[in-house]
């Protein structure tokens, strides 16, 4: 079935070959989160050549990032020189690397100097594209046990990508992902792994099926998309209000901007995976988001978050009356709204600031509230429940072309959880916040780096301590454990619990042999310090192939 979902689409796309390609080519549909595009964004954002640019939402739709990428071209010679080569390709002026070369090959590929497959009319839209993520590589880890100390890692990811527009107002995106992946520590639980969903798992390989749609409509001031897909909401690499960690969620986004405000109204269905069962998961979990940015003067930016997680029903038999009707409502204060239901929900509200005090200097933090009682602050007390992020972001400092970042987090013991699982900030078992979880204190350093316009290379270290749950306890270190169940109500200090020390770095470099195909060399390391099970750590070197798909890191 899978096999011939995937041949529809090419055999589809070679029909619409009769149509034409301009020169320059509308990029289509909706980009990933981390597109390479959207970090070109965020750079010149930083430089302060895109002043009235929203970029805090992810992932942006390809007609928002082309009027960026348009704006940009009006002074070109701002751009290093990378930069400007860069800026012809996703503008799609200049065709990308090796593609005259896979021209002469296929002469009916790549007519547009970016996808495989594309067609463009004055009326519509099309491009395919191949996803293809392959690496394989032989990791060290720690003997524990009976376990192997070199242990093959490695993952098999096939698919494709089919975008486009039909008139000036309707666009799309679909992806379907077939998958295999072994782990070097597979973390397996209730039909589900981190960032996967819902996965067969035999011991020692995960077989997961990803499918990502988005039909979108956009006009002057405003853009609302139907699908399945991932967001990130914040400035940062990590977010406390809204991550890329879980897997793909249904969802309705609206979104308005005028002047210099932009306001977004986000409603998602979510899973909770409850038994071994593989069909057992708990029915019509929801959720609701509102974020409100204001572009303020000296380049500063404000962001405003509330949040709801509610559910259908709950074990406490405080709802059981279907999905709330009050949320969808797109300017009522969520908090209020769960007032009046006598509050059953799980309600975090949050704040953001970005300031660029200097061209290629970016700062900017995240603060948000779970719970909160003012006459507590400073007692320990187990219901002040908030996080807070901080980050720094350098572009061209000292080099053209590289960017670093530093972030820092810290979260409060049973921050995003509540009265059950089901009201829990989670989509399957990943958190939709930050994903080190609470009761915990984080590092995150980011390098990256093009000197030219075919090589990428990209360090991400993270150094996180967190206190985690003894067995048969709950002193506030897992979401998905119930409040009710909590360890004690005062004396709750950050770290409380079993110590641990996490560090987590992920390096890669590749070239890139055609659009969006790239031969890299990438590198895993990471070491877990349990004050009761002792040290646990890994290193795997890897190889991989990728085509259309972006580095896959394991938390961002």
């Amino acid at each position: 079935m899978r096999t011939r979902c995937f041949l529809c689409l090419a055999c589809l796309g070679v029909l619409l070959l009769t149509g034409r390609s301009p020169v320059h080519a509308q990029q289509e549909g909706v980009l990933f989160v981390n597109s390479p595009v959207h970090h070109f964004l965020e750079r010149q954002y930083a430089l302060g050549h895109l002043p009235d640019a929203t970029l805090s939402h992810r992932p942006l739709s390809a007609y928002e990032a082309q009027r960026y990428l348009d704006s940009l071209a009006l002074a070109p010679d701002a751009l290093t020189r990378v930069d400007r080569q860069l800026l012809a390709r996703y503008r799609g002026t200049a065709p990308g690397p090796g593609v005259q070369t896979a021209r002469r090959l296929v002469p009916f590929a790549y007519r547009n100097g970016r996808n495989v497959i594309s067609v463009s009319t004055d009326d519509y839209g099309f491009e395919i594209d191949p996803l293809l993520y392959l690496s394989y590589g032989q990791a060290q880890q720690t003997e524990i046990g009976d376990r192997d100390a070199t242990v093959p890692t490695w993952q098999n990811t096939r698919g494709v990508r089919a975008a486009g527009h039909i008139g000036k107002y309707v666009f799309f995106e679909a992806r379907l992902e077939e998958n295999q992946q072994r782990p070097v520590q597979p973390a397996f639980a209730i039909n589900t792994a981190p960032r996967i969903g819902n996965t067969k798992f035999d011991g020692e390989v995960y077989d997961y099926f990803i499918a990502t749609g988005v039909v979108g409509v956009r006009s002057k001031y405003f853009e609302a998309r139907f699908g399945k897909t991932r967001n990130h909401w914040g400035h940062g690499e990590g977010s406390l209000a809204l991550s890329n960690f879980p897997t793909v969620y249904d969802q309705l986004q609206l979104r308005t901007t005028v002047w210099r405000f932009q306001y977004t109204n986000l409603f998602i269905g979510r899973a909770l995976p409850t038994r071994a069962s593989a069909s057992s998961f708990v029915p019509r979990l929801y959720g609701a988001m509102h974020r409100l940015e204001i572009a303020l003067p000296g380049r500063v930016r404000l962001e405003l978050y509330e949040s709801v997680m509610f559910a259908s029903s709950d074990s406490t038999g405080r709802r059981d009356d279907g999905f709330e009707i009050s949320y969808m409502n797109p300017v009522i204060f969520l908090r209020a709204a769960d007032a009046e239901r006598g509050s059953p929900d799980n309600v975090l509200l949050g704040t953001g600031l970005s300031w660029i005090p200097y061209p290629g200097i970016q700062v900017y933090t995240q603060f948000m509230i779970d719970e909160l009682r003012f006459e507590e602050i400073g007692n320990q007390w187990w219901g002040n429940k908030w996080g807070w992020l901080a980050g720094l972001y350098l572009v061209d400092l000292p080099l053209p072309n590289l960017s670093a970042r530093v972030e820092f987090a810290r979260l409060r013991p049973y921050f995003y959880a509540h009265r059950t699982a089901n009201t829990a900030y989670v989509h399957y078992r990943d958190l939709l916040g930050h994903p080190v979880g609470p009761n915990a204190i984080d590092w995150a350093f980011f390098l990256d780096y093009q000197p030219v316009e075919r090589v990428r290379a990209a360090l991400n270290v993270a150094y996180t301590r967190r206190g985690r749950n003894p067995e048969g306890e709950n002193v506030g270190g897992d979401p998905l454990l119930p409040t009710t169940t909590r360890a004690a109500d005062r004396d709750v200090a950050i770290l409380q619990g079993i110590r641990q020390t996490q560090w987590l770095v992920e390096g890669h470099v590749g070239v890139e042999l055609l659009p969006e195909l790239y031969v890299s060399a990438a590198l895993a390391l990471e070491s877990v310090d349990d004050e009761e099970t002792g040290l646990d750590r890994y290193v795997a070197p890897m190889l991989m192939l990728r085509w259309g798909l972006p580095f896959q890191s394991l938390r961002y």
